[in-house]
């Protein structure tokens, strides 16, 4: 688990390579503090760099880049690849040769021998760059939905990319990318449930995300071929027994490392479920760790209570509101553009602890609510789904009506298209609000854009399940992929997600959405096929328990009109983005009134508050 970093020229540009790269590195060093390496060509028109946070084979062997020994081709790689043994014993008896324990050796190699297919064998989180010297050409990765992230930017001097946009914005005099803002991702990101700018898009027009999913190959210093390496693969689940042998497996493989490995805690099912399987698997007791308002916080009385059971070795932490905004900073900093989750204050806080308690790995019970329906909506979204079903078909006999920028274009929308006509109905209401009435048709929904290109490629044609899936790869990405990286390697921790497995992710998509959703309103009965799957682990208290999220407690309306208010008042009567699109007085007016009439959502003001500071901490780089 690691940082990586690294760029490609174009024909007769030319760069201090070693200065850029020592640059990546000291920007990214939490990410990986355990070791760097730099490799660079004799003409300097490629460079890769890597921060090594050591998980597997600890000794120099592992150190990267790597290289193979025919020297032909090199990996600046971060992730963890859990079939890599199997693989690596596969390579090895068709004559490959190997230096190091490590998966990074076996991708390297993997490459080698089936080429781009090696992404078809390799199951795990990743992203990686092989130069390969042969063809000349970069072939850049991300895993299968987006554990690890992926940056990059493309200028007339090359093509440049790092793990974080903060490492290439540190270095923008030097790459001459557009690092001008782009108003449509912050426009982007104060739609609905998006807490984050979504991917393809950054804040900055010069620098992107690589999609979940994707892969590219750079040559002559700019990207020569993209494309879309995964897609969902549902595989039949009959019973819950098949779906236990699954999730089992999925934790087993991520319960090995060659550092000490622990879970995080909440005493809710995802993480239970976690704890109890880990621990079966390594036998002993485990390390788990807890996080709450208080010691009377329901979270720490819950996962305390799983923790005697299981006779785990239990630390709690508590939340600190001296320390919140701070850390709020710090995270934004670091991840180099605005995002809105107290959670990932709290998991840094959390992770933090773990660094100091000498744990660099522990599992997390992050996307079984995607996966098997654990939020409370999921009712309405199953009512909801139920009535399309029975009014879509009649679309046919109606005349036509233009539906568009009505609730009604969801139900008579095609399936794969109805999330995306969601996010275009709530762009036409929200944008008004906030920016400058002769700006926003200037501004692109590239969330409806790509969740209609997702959507071509849902596996099932119920809303609910287009619904989630888009969920999983585009909506909830800050909750999910971002909440399982950054907090952990911003304090040095590799955190893994066992029911964003692909194998796991196969199997939920291949169970219909009746076998997970179930009543009551309270949500206790939620992932019903998981419950059953798991229902001999989990204490009765806790499988009958309703629904809490990480943080429940710590609510952003609180800390807006508490703790974090002088910094919001701030930011809401001058509204510090500099450019023509956001409207300060519209912001200014929805401020006083929310403050006077606190009841309500408090979504966008605590995602334009993130926006407001990003600005403010931006201009002190």
């Amino acid at each position: 688990m690691c940082a990586i970093g690294g760029y490609q020229l174009k024909n007769n540009a030319s760069i201090n390579g070693t200065s850029l790269l020592l640059s990546l590195q000291n920007s990214q060093n939490h990410r990986g503090p355990d070791g760097r390496g730099i490799y660079i060509e004799p003409d300097e028109s490629v460079g890769l760099c890597h921060n090594r946070l050591s998980i597997v084979d600890l000794s120099n062997n592992g150190k990267q880049p790597m290289t193979t020994y025919d020297q032909n081709f090199i990996i600046s790689f971060n992730g963890e690849i859990y079939n890599w043994k199997d693989l690596r014993n596969e390579m090895y008896t068709s004559g490959l040769k190997f230096r190091s324990n490590t998966d990074t050796e076996v991708v390297l190699n993997g490459y080698r021998k089936w080429g781009y297919d090696i992404l078809q064998k390799i199951r795990g989180m990743y992203a990686f760059a092989i130069w390969d010297k042969r063809n000349k050409t970069l072939f850049c990765a991300r895993d299968r939905i987006g554990k690890k992230p992926f940056i990059y930017g493309e200028s007339k001097k090359g093509f440049f990319f790092s793990s974080e946009i903060s490492a290439l914005n540190a270095v923008k005099k030097l790459t001459e990318i557009n690092m001008d803002k782009n108003a449509s991702s912050l426009a982007n990101m104060l739609l609905h449930n998006l807490r984050h700018i979504p991917e393809p898009l950054t804040v900055y027009k010069g620098l992107k995300k690589l999609r979940p999913g994707h892969a590219i190959v750079v040559k002559n210093g700019k990207v020569d071929i993209m494309w879309r390496h995964w897609k969902p693969n549902p595989k039949k689940i009959n019973h819950p027994n098949q779906l236990r042998e699954v999730v089992e497996e999925a934790v087993n493989i991520r319960s090995v490392a060659d550092v000490p490995v622990g879970a995080l805690l909440s005493g809710g099912l995802d993480s239970t479920t976690i704890t109890c399987l880990m621990q079966k698997k390594i036998g002993n007791p485990i390390n788990t760790y807890a996080f709450g308002k208080n010691k009377n916080d329901e979270d720490l009385l819950k996962a305390k209570f799983v923790a005697n059971k299981l006779k785990t070795n239990h630390k709690e932490f508590y939340f600190d509101p001296s320390r919140q905004y701070k850390i709020f900073k710090k995270i934004l900093k670091t991840y180099g553009e605005p995002i809105m989750l107290l959670p990932l204050i709290h998991t840094y806080e959390l992770s933090e602890a773990i660094y100091a308690d000498g744990i660099k790995v522990v599992l997390n019970g992050n996307g079984a609510d995607e996966l098997f329906y654990g939020y409370k909506g999921h009712l309405n979204t199953a009512f909801v789904t139920k009535l399309i079903n029975i009014i879509y078909p009649t679309k046919k006999f109606l005349p036509k009506l233009n539906f568009n920028n009505s609730k009604l274009s969801v139900v008579f929308s095609p399936p794969g298209k109805r999330k995306s006509a969601y996010y275009k109905n709530h762009a036409v209401k929200l944008w008004p609000t906030v920016f400058k009435k002769n700006k926003i048709n200037l501004l692109q929904n590239i969330v409806s854009e790509e969740m209609e290109t997702w959507g071509e490629l849902i596996p099932n044609k119920d809303f609910i399940d287009e619904s989630n899936f888009l969920s999983l790869i585009i909506e909830n990405t800050h909750s999910l992929t971002i909440s399982s990286d950054l907090p952990g390697m911003m304090a040095s921790v590799e955190m893994r997600s066992p029911f964003l497995d692909q194998e796991v992710i196969s199997s939920a998509m291949g169970i219909h959405f009746s076998q997970k959703v179930k009543g009551p309103k309270d949500g206790s009965k939620l992932k019903n096929i998981l419950r059953k799957a798991v229902n001999d682990l989990i204490p009765p208290e806790i499988m009958s328990a309703p629904k809490r999220g990480f943080g429940v407690s710590i609510q952003e309306k609180d800390l807006l009109l508490g703790e974090w208010k002088k910094y919001a008042d701030n930011i809401f009567n001058d509204f510090p983005i500099d450019n023509e699109y956001f409207d300060k007085q519209k912001i200014r007016k929805i401020w006083s009134e929310k403050k006077i009439k606190p009841k309500g959502d408090w979504s966008l003001l605590s995602k334009l508050f993130a926006i407001g500071t990003w600005e403010i901490e931006n201009k002190c780089l």
